[in-house]
């Protein structure tokens, strides 16, 4: 009974012994979780830096200017960008230009050119636009605009310049000649109309008014085709037009000139187109040459 005992005794010291054991692997596993065994690790890292916008602070006055007859009229100002960033984070590839009217197209330039750095922040660019003559007078807004090296854009529509009324032409042929004609022909028209007439201002809606001269013989001086014998109108060949009168402006109805771009002849944008008939002659009239030369030319006006 006695050995019994004893035998109990020593197994229950050995359950309570592994008992332990196990629970000290346990305990020191979970603080191995919780401090971790590795000798290195990795981190990421992020990391935002801020940009700022910059500005256009000042953009150099555009006097009044006159359209050039004909063709463009070149307009140079320069204007100052700024960045906080530094003059550095300026893109100087991006400064642009814009002139707008309602109603008229938009003119721009999107290659302005870095005139030089003013300090650690500014910049000076230069800005050339071409307006061209049948561009509306008044006064058109002014737009610039520069981006940053992070594309981030300032802008500047704080200012206008005035583009100046230009009433202007040009015509051809200046010479009109007729085929040999009998005293009984009539509504002959000229060989070599019509006269084109060209808008080269910007000036619309412009009448026609011309003036018109009896023309004298030129062998006979006393004999005269007279002015009245003839007819002017914008289709061929006028027979139906304006009747002409010696020395006297007359309008002729139905031709306006209105502005825009003429080089597209096509007889109508930027143009108009005068047409001449001789409606017939005066029957007392001897066969010779008559002309203005011993008058005068007759007279091309348009009137705003």
């Amino acid at each position: 009974m006695k050995k019994r005992g004893i035998n109990l005794l020593i197994l229950f010291l050995i359950v309570i012994l592994s008992y332990s054991l196990v629970s000290a692997t346990g305990f020191s596993d979970l603080w191995g979780k919780i401090t971790g065994k590795a000798t290195s690790d990795t981190t990421s890292l992020n990391i935002t830096v801020g940009n700022s916008a910059p500005t256009i602070p000042s953009v150099q006055a555009i006097s009044a200017k006159n359209p050039t007859d004909g063709t463009t009229k070149s307009i140079t100002f320069a204007f100052t960008a700024t960045d906080t960033d530094g003059v550095s984070n300026l893109d100087d590839a991006t400064p642009a230009a814009y002139f707008s009217k309602a109603g008229e197209t938009t003119r721009y330039n999107s290659s302005c050119v870095l005139i030089g750095d003013l300090d650690a922040n500014s910049a000076n660019y230069s800005c050339t636009v071409n307006m061209w003559y049948f561009d509306g007078n008044g006064e058109w807004d002014i737009k610039v605009n520069v981006s940053d090296i992070n594309g981030a854009t300032g802008e500047n529509s704080s200012t206008t310049f005035t583009y100046n009324l230009l009433t202007a032409m040009a015509m051809a042929p200046t010479a009109l000649t007729w085929p040999s004609i009998g005293l009984s022909n009539t509504d002959t028209g000229s060989d070599n109309d019509p006269i084109t007439i060209n808008n080269t201002g910007n000036d619309n809606s412009l009448t026609i008014n011309l003036t018109a001269y009896d023309l004298q013989g030129e062998t006979t001086a006393i004999e005269y085709i007279y002015a009245h014998n003839f007819t002017v109108g914008v289709s061929s060949e006028g027979c139906s037009g304006t009747a002409m009168a010696n020395a006297t402006s007359t309008e002729v109805g139905s031709a306006t000139l209105n502005k825009g771009n003429y080089s597209g002849n096509d007889g109508s944008t930027g143009q108009e187109q005068l047409y001449f008939c001789l409606k017939g002659l005066p029957q007392d009239i001897s066969s010779q040459s008559y002309s203005s030369s011993g008058m005068d030319p007759w007279a091309v006006e348009i009137v705003t």
